[in-house]
């Protein structure tokens, strides 16, 4: 081969490179441009994600508290209603001791209903003591206790919710009554009427 054939291929040759060259650095730039892409779209991205994570964070957070103030609402509810129940023990108690002590008095003396008994204050009603005369014992004269004050007397709030047409519900909610409590002054109230 000729010295300047192997120039001329030399040559050609590098020109083709020369050409080649800048193909590769664009292609590499661009590879190196869509890296930077993915690269920033994955940081935004996990930015987002962490973003949701502290407000899911919050927001778990901000429902532990909401739990936990209903929660001991529940239970100082619980414990309110526990006292009442109480309350409600004591005077149930109460008043089978009064019924008791309205069916031990003699038969000249109980002319006072069971019902209207039960809501007269204990101890109204006094024994007999032993050495009582004998009129008070022959039933000539009672010891009847002075004139209580009405059902309606003593409800009055409760009564007038009940006339407008109050659910008795609705009447419990707004006195703080029970409901099995209201239906007993309702039905007291309807016997002493008919006394």
């Amino acid at each position: 081969m000729e010295p300047w054939l192997i120039v001329v291929i030399l040559g050609a040759a590098a020109l083709v490179y020369a050409m080649m060259l800048p193909k590769r650095k664009e292609e590499q730039s661009q590879q190196g441009s869509v890296v930077k892409q993915v690269e920033a779209t994955l940081e935004q991205y996990m930015a987002e994600i962490e973003n949701e994570n502290v407000e899911l964070v919050e927001l778990v957070s901000q429902m532990k508290q909401d739990m936990a103030a209903k929660q001991l609402s529940q239970q100082e509810q619980l414990s309110e209603m526990r006292q009442r129940l109480v309350s409600l023990e004591q005077q149930v108690a109460q008043q089978d001791a009064r019924l008791l002590q309205m069916e031990s008095l003699p038969a000249g003396q109980a002319t006072v209903s069971r019902e209207t008994a039960a809501a007269v204050e204990p101890g109204a009603f006094l024994e007999p003591a032993a050495g009582a005369d004998s009129e008070g014992q022959n039933g000539t004269e009672s010891t009847l206790p002075e004139q209580q004050p009405s059902i309606r007397d003593r409800y009055p709030e409760l009564f007038e919710l009940y006339n407008t047409g109050k659910s008795i519900d609705a009447i419990g909610k707004m006195t703080g009554m029970h409901r099995g409590e209201i239906q007993l002054i309702l039905q007291l109230a309807k016997q002493e009427e008919t006394l």
